[in-house]
């Protein structure tokens, strides 16, 4: 058994943590906080969340399933002055020990509130770039906790923020339970599938260019492959208009969001991340638990966890030109799907085990317990 405990002075035990995030929108970032508040308040903190706007408001449904409440500062996005007005307002009534941002705009308005207040705070980075503000005011948050280990390397060599003050909480645990997708046959539709906002950082539009350069090429196979996004956001209208100029009405679907994650992955025989840039991407993660082989750019943590040649593919350099390399291996050999689908479950329930989850929140709260406000 594994001593999760965190190691502060009884004194600095049941801190007042307030958790302030962008909006509630779907994305990555914003459905990690239940599990997130979750573990913070089993470790015996405080945990208050605060939205500074609500955007589609997809993330607050997984907040009222987990049971935890929260608050909006404004109904849309409004000027930095106006939200930090809001946000004042809410911790100078409550007083917390800390203010722990999440996603830039979030962190930007936490900053300047604890400039004035003189709170510590503790920013989440998620991936790997910034916004120019964000590097001209890193120093105003005492400790950047990093979604993953390739997000840590990005916070000291381009943020050049010292190494004493980044942690790393990969916000990914595994489930022993989640169901497995079945095996691809060979000879049955082949279904590919990736799980995003759609938005131009996933890099879908790209993606859709790739797979009907490659059916241009093997006409044969446009029977036999099928891709599926699920998500929603800014640019379906858009992705909607390139699937029809590309003919690929009958091959790409675009159903929208579901909170059947799992069940939509178990159904799927390979899984895509065609992004420009990303954290943790906990998506690709929720595939490889399910058994799925991976079809990933080289970037944020997916070229780490994404081993080319044994839990999938990596598109590095021209995306067609991968993606047409990748299919092409995987309809003239069905059976490394099963192989890398294996490989890569077997390798997310070694690393992503709710001990190391929680160790991970533990050892970041250690070192916030001795912030001093």
């Amino acid at each position: 058994m594994i001593d999760v405990t965190p190691r502060s002075d009884p004194n600095d035990a049941n801190m007042k943590i307030h958790y302030l995030v962008t909006s509630l929108e779907t994305g990555g970032a914003e459905f990690a906080i239940p599990d997130i508040a979750r573990t913070l308040q089993r470790l015996g903190h405080q945990v208050k969340i605060t939205a500074c706007e609500p955007r589609d408001r997809v993330a607050a449904t997984r907040l009222d399933e987990a049971g935890l409440p929260y608050e909006i500062l404004c109904r849309r996005r409004r000027s930095w002055p106006s939200t930090l007005a809001a946000f004042l307002v809410r911790i100078l009534a409550d007083k917390p020990d800390v203010i722990w941002t999440s996603l830039s705009w979030a962190t930007r308005i936490g900053q300047l509130a604890g400039l004035i207040t003189h709170i510590p705070v503790v920013s989440f980075k998620h991936s790997a770039s910034v916004r120019r503000y964000t590097y001209r005011m890193k120093d105003m948050s005492r400790l950047w906790i990093a979604d993953s280990h390739t997000v840590v390397t990005f916070l000291h060599e381009k943020v050049h923020i010292p190494a004493a003050q980044v942690l790393a909480w990969p916000l990914f645990r595994c489930n022993p339970e989640a169901p497995e997708a079945a095996c691809w046959d060979g000879q049955s539709t082949l279904q590919l599938g990736s799980v995003g906002r759609l938005h131009e950082v996933k890099n879908y539009a790209p993606l859709l260019e790739a797979l009907a350069a490659f059916l241009e090429r093997h006409p044969a196979l446009a029977s036999r492959i099928h891709l599926t996004i699920l998500g929603d956001g800014p640019l379906r209208a858009e992705l909607e208009s390139t699937i029809d100029r590309l003919g690929l009405k009958e091959t790409v679907s675009l159903p929208g969001f579901s909170a059947e994650v799992a069940a939509f992955l178990a159904g799927l025989h390979v899984y895509v991340q065609p992004s420009r840039y990303e954290g943790m991407c906990i998506a690709a993660h929720e595939a490889m638990n399910a058994g799925l082989p991976i079809l990933a750019t080289p970037v944020g943590e997916l070229k780490n966890c994404v081993i080319d040649g044994q839990t999938g593919f990596i598109l590095e350099g021209d995306l067609s030109s991968a993606l047409g390399s990748a299919l092409e291996r995987i309809f003239a050999q069905p059976a490394l799907l099963q192989q890398y689908g294996r490989a890569a479950r077997n390798d997310i329930l070694e690393k992503f085990r709710d001990e190391a989850y929680t160790r991970a929140a533990a050892t970041i709260l250690d070192r916030i317990s001795g912030l001093k406000r």
